[in-house]
């Protein structure tokens, strides 16, 4: 049996991730893996664990996540040597070219699914128009088989409009969806069953890059103890013209843990699902771009050290 690869791409805050948590929670007929670029970017109920290692998850529905590490090619021919799977997802970072990943899907064992970029209503056209990132996120919808409009109950009419013409000129041969509000599971059926373009017989299985990535830098800080929540997200929201993305997992002053997001200037905290384990490593990853990328970063860096008690981050361009 040949499980079917989609690739799902997308700039940074675009949807991805709660893409993959509506297709894992049952959008996906049969059995499912994912390949994600870190565990803790996926949101995954305690009680949907039925074991854990250092690479996989394995889930009571019968679905699994694999972790994409250095080696995509060994993580790849180990997915398609199983029998056991229909579906096998791929979640390409934030500032990759879906493209890439997508050769994989003629490789022996598996099929050909979509690949589908997010895009954000509320942040597409701006981030097209950008000088610094526009290259980027055009390059990923230009990659599109399916364009998954998402965040259209944050947008207005006029911008969920914007949106679908700024998308299709950036991917005139991809099939636009604008995601269901009520229903998001059934937009996210539809865009997968969308049949891909022929895949050029020239192209073979690339080691999936990020060719992009020198026009960002990211760091990680750490946050050894429960914080004053309402602080973190002053702190983030004063930062918000720095970074393209944060994201983490914090501890409130309550003891209760907080999944934190920052994307398209807006801050959200939302309370860790009831049983889930404390995080591993808690804190916030920060990404900045533009033409001084560090220099952003180290800016919001300083800004948020104080608030999250930490002395430091480690900084990767």
């Amino acid at each position: 049996m040949s499980a079917r690869l989609g690739i799902i791409g997308g700039y940074l805050g675009s949807g991805k991730t709660t893409l993959v948590n509506v297709l894992l929670a049952g959008a996906l007929p049969g059995r499912t893996a994912v390949v994600v670029n870190d565990f803790g970017s996926v949101n995954i109920d305690a009680d949907l664990i039925a074991s854990a290692d250092e690479d996989t998850i394995e889930l009571t529905n019968g679905c699994i996540c694999c972790q994409l590490g250095d080696d995509v090619a060994r993580t790849m021919t180990a997915l398609a040597a199983r029998t056991d799977l229909d579906n096998v997802l791929c979640e390409v970072s934030g500032v990759g070219d879906p493209g890439e990943l997508a050769t994989w899907r003629s490789y022996p064992g598996f099929s050909p699914g979509p690949v589908l970029v997010c895009a954000d209503a509320t942040d597409v056209v701006r981030l097209l128009r950008d000088q610094y990132v526009g290259d980027t996120v055009a390059r990923q919808l230009a990659a599109a088989e399916v364009v998954l409009l998402t965040k259209t109950d944050l947008a207005m009419s006029a911008e969920i409009g914007a949106a679908l013409g700024a998308c299709a000129a950036a991917a005139p041969e991809a099939r636009v969806l604008e995601q269901d509000r009520a229903h998001p599971e059934r937009t996210a059926a539809r865009a997968f069953a969308v049949a891909p373009r022929p895949e050029p017989e020239t192209r073979g299985p690339a080691a999936g890059s990020d060719a992009h990535a020198d026009s960002h830098a990211r760091c990680t800080l750490a946050a050894p103890g429960p914080l004053d929540m309402a602080a973190v997200v002053r702190a983030l929201e004063g930062q918000a013209h720095e970074l393209v993305r944060a994201k983490g997992a914090l501890q409130g002053g309550d003891g209760r843990w907080h999944e934190v997001q920052l994307a398209a200037g807006r801050v959200e905290v939302l309370p860790r699902a009831d049983g889930r384990p404390a995080p591993a490593n808690p804190g916030l990853v920060l990404i900045a771009a533009g033409s001084d990328p560090s220099g952003a970063l180290e800016s919001a860096r300083a800004a948020l050290t104080g608030v999250l008690g930490n002395p430091g981050g480690v900084l990767r361009r």
